[in-house]
């Protein structure tokens, strides 16, 4: 959970970077989320848009980082971050770390959980 906390900061600005397109890093949202999650009646909190998520990883901090799990080494690290979105609502942010310069936004939630709601005290 808290695997590689000391590169967060450095990380965070990575994929801030990523999402302005600078020095050949790149953030991307998947097409899971925004064709089969975003506004889908089937997964009605997930409502965060674009925008949102942008607004987000501009504004919020990672929490949690997961590298490896019961099956080892996972070559694609993820980093979960809790920031606002344009409404002020928090959302939880799931980020893949694909390279050291690509990132894409797994999955985009509300912060309506114990296990993040912890993190707006921080």
């Amino acid at each position: 959970m808290d695997h590689m906390k000391k590169y967060w900061p450095e990380e965070i600005e990575c994929i801030r970077k990523g999402v302005n397109r600078l020095n050949g890093y790149l953030t991307t949202i998947s097409s899971h989320y925004i064709n089969d999650r975003l506004h889908n009646d089937a997964y009605p909190n997930r409502t965060f848009d674009e925008l949102d998520i942008l607004w987000a990883i501009a504004q919020g901090k990672i929490v949690e980082g997961f590298d490896s799990g019961e099956k080892g080494r996972n070559p694609e690290p993820e980093r979960t971050i809790v920031g606002p979105s344009i409404s002020g609502e928090f959302c939880v942010v799931i980020v893949l770390m694909k390279t050291s310069k690509r990132f894409v936004v797994k999955t985009v939630f509300p912060l309506n959980n114990p296990r993040y709601e912890k993190y707006l005290e921080l």
